[in-house]
């Protein structure tokens, strides 16, 4: 554990070196529109003319260009995910009310199938043609351009993130079981590769030569499209969202240590900008030029930045740390522990842990743990304090649900067959 600590202060003052480095804190957003609640997640169409958006607000937002409301419809419940295709013909939504949607470009509703839990990540390819989801349930769905479902594949966690390339051969997913995956459009699996901790975000890069990961131990991870490690690079917050270009040359991530990262193939930092709010959803255009973002603080964002970006040797970054006067810390634990931990429905990790970053004022945290109830509670921040949350869950009364399977069938197979052996004997009789 001692060479592991140290190996990544290491990385982490490498990092911080490299931001040193950077000349690109200084981009002003095309456009900032702020919407009521959190936003969740965010997407933008290859060139750049579409920004979609969405969060606890239910609804998701369609913006042009110049960041106005194209089409705006609800969801039942807290969107957690959004992707608009790339050639931006279709958009996709995923809620807390178990749903996942399909919207045309003009905002009309193609199709939305219910799932068995809630639908946290989604992902559209060209025309809608194929959707990818993850969902509360431990499973990655691909669905067709109707809604029918093609695939489903059991992680060990819930699924947080989805990608899918523009024409669906490749499909990726993040889990809470600390776990990268990568699947064929049949649902063959080609590579999982184990994080340090759990996957937040994931995306594969247009041309299918990389794959980006972001989790909740601050890192952000880059593979090849063999599965191979190239490097993983510590922020000062959990990475909640990421976005790969054209062969990995640009990597967005957004922290919540309210920041928006670029880093370049070999994971040295182009870009860093303090947004001033946790950032939950970032997605960049292929050529790496255009990006958007969505935040903690509701305020969806598109920046246009250079296609290759001059470091400036002169120009220092100070780390980027939130102020200390406008967040605190909240330290959870329960009993038994390992339950898992979501902020204003984000998932942080498992208890105990400590969510340092967290903006002041009222938060809800809810804890779930298998063959125990929901335990949750509001809890207020105070800047520059750690406030602490002690739970203890209650072991449920309810049997816990599952999902059919084939397997539910073999009981009538076998009485069937019993049936037919007793016919066949009294035949014999005869």
């Amino acid at each position: 554990m001692k060479k592991e600590n140290i190996t990544g202060a290491l990385l982490l003052a490498t990092f911080l070196c490299l931001l040193c480095g950077t000349a690109a804190a200084e981009e002003s957003p095309d456009w900032t529109y702020t919407t009521q609640g959190i936003l969740r997640g965010v997407s933008i169409s290859a060139d750049g003319s579409a920004v979609v958006a969405g969060g606890d607000d239910a609804k998701v937002t369609l913006r042009d260009a110049s960041g106005s409301v194209v089409w705006q419809r609800s969801a039942q419940a807290t969107v957690n995910s959004v992707s608009i295709a790339p050639d931006g013909t279709a958009v996709g939504a995923a809620s807390s009310d178990n749903r996942v949607y399909l919207y045309n470009r003009s905002g009309n509703l193609r199709w939305s199938t219910v799932l068995p839990g809630r639908a946290y990540a989604v992902a559209v390819a060209d025309g809608g043609e194929y959707v990818a989801a993850g969902c509360s349930d431990d499973r990655v769905y691909l669905f067709d351009e109707e809604g029918n479902t093609l695939w489903s594949y059991q992680t060990k966690g819930d699924v947080f993130g989805v990608s899918v390339t523009p024409n669906g051969t490749l499909i990726a997913a993040g889990s809470q079981d600390d776990t990268v995956y990568l699947f064929e459009r049949d649902g063959s699996l080609l590579w999982s590769q184990v994080a340090r901790a759990d996957v937040l975000g994931v995306s594969i890069s247009p041309d299918e030569t990389f794959v980006a990961a972001g989790s909740a131990d601050t890192r952000v991870i880059l593979f090849d499209a063999n599965g191979t490690l190239l490097w993983s690079v510590p922020m000062t917050g959990s990475v909640t969202a990421v976005s790969a270009s054209e062969r990995g040359e640009k990597i967005a991530a957004g922290s919540l240590d309210q920041n928006i990262y670029i880093l370049d193939r070999t994971g040295s930092a182009i870009l860093s900008k303090v947004i001033g709010s946790a950032v939950r959803g970032v997605a960049l255009t292929p050529d790496g030029t255009t990006f958007a973002i969505a935040t903690s603080g509701g305020e969806v964002s598109r920046y246009t930045t250079a296609p290759e970006p001059t470091p400036t040797p002169t120009t220092t970054v100070t780390t980027p740390t939130p102020t200390a006067r406008m967040t605190g810390s909240l330290a959870i634990s329960s009993v038994p522990a390992g339950a898992a931990v979501h902020i204003d429905n984000l998932y942080v990790g498992r208890t105990p842990v400590t969510v340092p970053n967290i903006e002041a004022g009222n938060h809800t945290v809810l804890l779930e743990l298998r063959d125990h109830d929901t335990w949750s509670g509001t809890f207020s921040v105070e800047a520059g304090v750690t406030a602490t949350v002690n739970a203890t869950l209650v072991p449920s009364t309810t049997p816990a649900t599952t999902t059919p399977t084939r397997a539910a069938a073999l009981p009538l197979t076998a009485l069937a067959g019993v049936g037919i052996a007793v016919v066949l004997l009294m035949m014999r009789r005869q």
